[in-house]
């Protein structure tokens, strides 16, 4: 993750070095306003001080060698593009895994065999070495750049296609990020030297690109090469270099594929083919049409995506993307939240989970087996993580979605000087820089119950001693380094939250996370599905922060304002959080209401009968029961209700509760007279009282409406005028006009959502569904699926998303997880079972959901 801290500055006095204070962006600009340049130091993250190992001599030979090799290099690659294209294509595709294996390692006879030879350097060599071989630097220059990557069809033809169609300054970004593992573990070090800024976002000439500018000549280069924006001399120089040997390799291997030499290939003409225009803000850039272009298919996954990423041209900065997750996000906390509040049974599963993640069970599985029972204290610790955790997302993304909304009214305002390469004003500036913060902060979150849960992961236990501290609390202790690649992804993922140097990328390590789990179905059942779900929380966020990243060249730690601002910024919009959350760290003295989770049963996935409907009705009294008590506890410390501290965070609305039960036999009496078959008359009836309890939330004379709010205040620039289409008006036999939303739907997914809403079908009966079905039957009704890392799958039409998460370690839905699903979308869309009608029905003026 970036490092989200104020500006550091170093300054010289009497001939000694000294760390100033940290300070903002407005300080440190009125400080340099007159300050001699030859004072000025820029320590790195750490406040270390850079001593020169360079100079500017040999920076401006060494650049300037390396720039007409670049170059020279991308112009022949251009022209083998323009003239051999189909061919090209055609022939690698042709050839075989081992055929491709040989032109690769004919090209660059060192290319390291397996996918991120840089991870691999990571986990054997020393982290303090400073010299590595030359094949560990190849690994930590060039992580994608090997054999079992490249061996495939698509990436070698992505990567010539990208870079034979765009600028150099258009990959400066990615290929100074690729390079970020061996320079945060510091097995590569850069040459360094101060007082100049080297010019390359931007810069779309070969007489201006990498062009270097002196800290005297511009004041504002120092701020530039200080955020990411210009690299230092050294990092340029890098970069440079990683451009030059990228491009070349990617002539000889074309030679190589063509069955000839490079200066054969090239004639001396310029080629006619069009060059891909610089990345613009908003909208996305459009592609530029070739025939490789057609190997290309949609990402139907985040890992997809990220896999071809390296090989493709950077991504555009997309408000739409980040609208999506963050209106996604933050429907799905508070559903989450609702459901805590509504469903004893998702209420019961979530405090019994959390049972088994206190101190008291962690240790008593390391010290006692043969311990199971927990002590009141233990319960009443699981009960307030439970709660605690609910509350801390619902305001912390109800915070993202204002800072979002914010910043896309000021991007709207002053969209012409917010530039890439450039420094931003003031005001987008500050809210960049807070969204940004806010975000780090819920990752760290994440990060810190990951670390817990992954101290009861029953596939680490034998890697892990916990040890008790005095404070009531323990200590995870790994017992020795294992030779467990799953294991050393997860300890790198979690030691931001441990406070420590990230030292690969947290984007990075998702990824290789989700690529072993779906390559690998023993590493998957290793996994529980808590883990998975908090991966797919982490992921979210990640991929937001990602693209922030793309609109701020390396990093989007371009901050007007201290840590200290930040904090006290959250502290301040975070205050009736921070007492609900004193008063929970109390203690509520309510966990003897749920140390009986017997007393939460509900059956809401089974067949509704007098015992079924029976037992609902007692697990909602104890669950409302359980919030009276709580409620009246809150008053009696703080004088104030709980609804009264939430601050209309949560937007409540109506808590279905099950009806009691009525015999429907009576109404069907006359079909026993005449001796037909009611084996499943029971099942089929309780369907049918399903259904009808879904739907009293709503009401029998209230027409069925679709939620059109979702909390996310403010919209973007291109869909602010949008507005939701009129519904489907169905006249009944009164001539009365009601308004229902009728979506059509093929066969099977019109099944699909007939079992997800409990509608009566004859030739279906509850039991487990297959998330396959769910997902098509979303997708026929007009939403596209997107699996994010994790369990987390993106459903989005053009104005909507949501996230749903897939079972784990099968992928099959139980009912009463079907149910919580149904709950979700008639809370958030308004949908019922008598929504979706056959494609063929006989029902006229159905919509679907593309244009709704």
């Amino acid at each position: 993750m970036s490092n989200l801290r104020g500006f550091t500055l170093m300054e010289l006095e009497g001939g000694h070095k000294r760390l100033t204070r940290e300070i903002t962006y407005k300080e440190m600009n009125d400080h340099l306003a007159n300050a001699p340049v030859r004072r000025i130091y820029i320590g790195n993250e750490n406040g270390e001080m850079l001593e020169d190992t360079i100079t500017i001599d040999e920076v401006r030979v060494l650049s300037q060698s390396t720039i007409d090799a670049l170059f020279e290099a991308w112009e022949q690659l251009r022209n083998i593009v323009a003239q051999y294209e189909m061919t090209l294509n055609k022939w690698w595709l042709k050839k075989t895994m081992n055929h491709r294996r040989e032109i690769l390692l004919k090209a660059w006879p060192e290319m390291p065999p397996m996918h991120r030879p840089d991870f691999e350097v990571l986990r054997n060599e020393q982290r303090s070495k400073r010299k590595v071989k030359v094949a560990a630097e190849i690994a930590l220059r060039f992580p994608h750049l090997n054999l079992e990557d490249l061996s495939k069809p698509k990436p070698l033809l992505l990567m010539i296609d990208s870079r034979s169609r765009n600028h150099p300054s258009v990959f400066t970004n990615a290929d100074r990020n690729s390079i970020g593992a061996g320079i945060r573990s510091k097995m590569l070090i850069p040459r360094y030297m101060r007082g100049y800024a080297m010019y390359l976002n931007g810069e779309s000439t070969r007489q201006t690109y990498g062009r270097l500018v002196s800290w005297e000549q511009d004041r504002e280069s120092i701020f530039k090469c200080h955020t990411g924006v210009a690299p230092d001399p050294g990092m340029g120089l890098m970069i440079l270099e990683n451009q030059r040997e990228t491009l070349q390799f990617l002539v000889r291997c074309s030679a190589a594929i063509l069955r000839t030499s490079a200066a054969d290939l090239c004639k001396p003409e310029s080629p006619d083919m069009p060059l891909e225009p610089s990345i613009p803000r908003n909208p996305p850039r459009p592609e530029v049409k070739s025939p490789w272009n057609n190997l290309t298919t949609e990402h139907e996954s985040l890992a997809t995506h990220a896999a071809e990423a390296p090989y493709r041209a950077p991504d555009a900065y997309d408000f739409k993307r980040l609208r999506s997750l963050v209106r996604a996000k933050c429907l799905e906390v508070e559903d989450h939240f609702l459901l805590i509040r509504e469903d004893p049974g998702y209420f019961a599963e979530l405090v019994h989970e959390a049972c088994g993640h206190t101190t008291e069970a962690i240790l008593n599985r390391q010290y006692s087996p043969s311990s199971t029972r927990l002590s009141e204290e233990s319960w009443s610790e699981a009960l307030s993580r439970v709660l605690m955790t609910a509350y801390h997302d619902v305001f912390l993304w109800e915070s993202v979605s204002c800072l979002f909304d914010r910043l896309v009214e000021i991007y709207t305002e002053q969209k012409a000087e917010i530039q890439l390469g450039q420094i931003w004003p003031d005001t987008y500036l500050e809210a960049f820089s807070r969204l940004g913060f806010v975000l780090l902060s819920i990752n760290v979150g994440y990060l810190n119950i990951l670390t817990d849960y992954m101290s009861a992961v029953p596939s680490f236990k034998n890697l892990i001693i916990n040890t008790p501290k005095p404070n009531g609390r323990y200590k995870t202790y790994v017992k020795k380094q294992p030779d467990d690649y799953l294991w050393w992804l997860f300890r790198e993922l979690v030691k931001e939250a441990e406070n420590l140097k990230e030292t690969i990328g947290l984007p990075d390590i998702l990824h290789e996370l989700e690529t072993m789990v779906m390559t690998d179905q023993q590493q998957k059942k290793r996994l529980t599905w808590r883990l998975v779900r908090l991966i797919s929380d982490v992921a979210v966020i990640a991929e937001m922060q990602r693209h922030l990243s793309l609109s701020s060249c390396h990093n989007y730690s371009l901050t007007s304002m201290t840590q200290k601002e930040n904090q006290a910024w959250i502290q301040i919009h975070m205050a009736p959080l921070a007492k609900i959350r004193g008063v929970l760290e109390e203690g509520t003295g309510l966990a003897a209401l749920v140390m009986d989770l017997r007393v939460f049963d509900y059956p809401s996935g089974k067949p509704c009968t007098a015992v079924t409907t029976a037992k609902m009705r007692s697990a909602e009294q104890a669950l409302d029961l359980f919030w009276e008590k709580l409620d009246e506890h809150f008053v009696r410390k703080t004088g104030k209700t709980l609804k009264e501290h939430e601050a209309n965070k949560i937007q409540y609305r109506d808590i279905q509760r099950t009806p009691a039960w009525t015999d429907p036999r009576a109404s069907v009496s006359g079909r026993e007279k005449d001796g037909k078959d009611t084996e499943n008359l029971d099942v089929l009836l309780a369907l049918a009282t399903l259904q009808e309890r879904t739907e009293s939330t709503i009401g029998p004379s209230e027409p069925s409406k679709v939620r059109q709010k979702v909390k996310t205040r403010g919209s973007l620039v291109d869909d602010a005028q949008a507005e939701d289409p009129e519904p489907t008006l169905v006249t009944n036999q009164d001539s009365t006009a009601v308004e229902v939303l009728r979506l059509s739907v093929k066969k099977k997914a019109f099944n699909t959502f007939a079992a997800l809403f409990g509608k009566p079908m004859a030739d279906k009966l509850p039991g487990e569904l297959p998330w396959t079905d769910f997902k098509k039957a979303m997708v026929n009704v007009g939403f596209g699926a997107e699996k994010l890392q994790g369990s987390g799958w993106l459903f989005e039409s053009e104005r909507r998303s949501i996230i749903f998460h897939e079972p784990h370690p099968e992928s099959k839905l139980p009912m009463h997880w079907a149910r919580r699903i149904a709950r979700r979308l008639n809370r958030n869309f308004g949908w019922t079972a008598d929504t979706f009608v056959l494609e063929d029905g006989t029902e006229n003026g159905s919509v679907n959901l593309a244009a709704s």
